[in-house]
């Protein structure tokens, strides 16, 4: 009997909608007009974001899209449309990773790097880790030389100022953490980049994608020559760094938070010292 029942109600409802769609809807012109206008900011909303995003550079936003992002963005923040659309294909960037050296009062080092997805579990934990990491290294500005003082804008070096004090404020508090946490005497934070491999490197030298001549430890400030110019590409042209460091890295005159009491840079990376946080 229920079965007979459903059947009935499914009939009725197929013929009351058959109905519908062979009666024609008759909408005015303003109607018309009203519905396409809405839309057309609907679809503003969905590009505004993406748009802002891909715009973005050294300066911020293009000024192009900085009025529609902001006429828009009450709207497409109630409806969840402030999505950037940023994905990581077809042309993925190089990955950054945080080089964490502790130093205790006992004079014992350890070494640290996030984010490592083997000790960093469940995988929000690593992904909170690997967030931290390329947040500070988005975040990293030069210091400031007497040259570029002298050399530079007042406006542009209250701006460079400002961002370097923003990218310290962040590194000190993680350095800050990582003393609290590990109860260390002293901290040190380098920015560490893990590049992708060239089709030459992986089709004909085979190169496993944790090798350790594809991670590059990152200088807080550019390695000038004595001509003026840059000393050399790390990744086409590698130079010696301190002892022991990876191949292709640079010195890392780094971010020194804090160094040792007797002023020398506590990190001296290792080979084989890829493989703890393989990312």
């Amino acid at each position: 009997m229920c079965l007979t029942l459903c059947e009935t109600l499914m009939a009725k409802l197929a013929n009351e909608s058959t109905t519908l769609s062979n009666q024609n809807v008759a909408l005015s012109g303003t109607w018309k007009l009203v519905i396409t206008l809405l839309l057309l900011l609907h679809l503003l909303a969905v590009i505004a974001e993406p748009f802002a995003l891909f715009t973005r550079g050294a300066n911020g936003s293009s000024p192009a899209a900085l009025p529609i992002r902001k006429n828009m963005a009450p709207y497409a923040e109630f409806v969840y449309l402030n999505h950037g659309y940023f994905f990581f294909a077809p042309n993925p960037a190089p990955s950054h990773l945080l080089e964490c050296n502790l130093k205790s009062t006992s004079g014992e080092q350890s070494r640290l790097r996030f984010p490592d997805r083997r000790v960093q579990w469940p995988r929000l934990l690593y992904h909170r880790h690997f967030m931290l990491a390329e947040f500070l290294h988005q975040l990293h500005v030069e210091p400031i030389t007497e040259q570029d003082v002298a050399n530079t804008p007042k406006d542009l070096l209250n701006v460079w100022r400002m961002e370097r004090s923003r990218f310290e404020m962040v590194r000190d508090s993680m350095i800050k953490h990582l003393k609290h946490r590990y109860s260390v005497d002293s901290a040190e934070i380098f920015r560490m980049e893990h590049r992708l491999p060239s089709d030459v490197e992986v089709f004909r030298d085979k190169l496993p994608l944790n090798d350790e001549r594809l991670y590059v430890v990152l200088p807080d400030q550019s390695v000038i020559a004595p001509s003026g110019g840059p000393i050399n590409d790390p990744i086409n042209d590698p130079i010696s760094g301190p002892s022991g460091a990876p191949t292709g890295s640079p010195v890392p005159e780094a971010i020194p938070g804090e160094v040792s009491k007797s002023g020398k840079s506590i990190l001296k990376p290792q080979a084989g010292d890829h493989e703890q946080g393989q990312r």
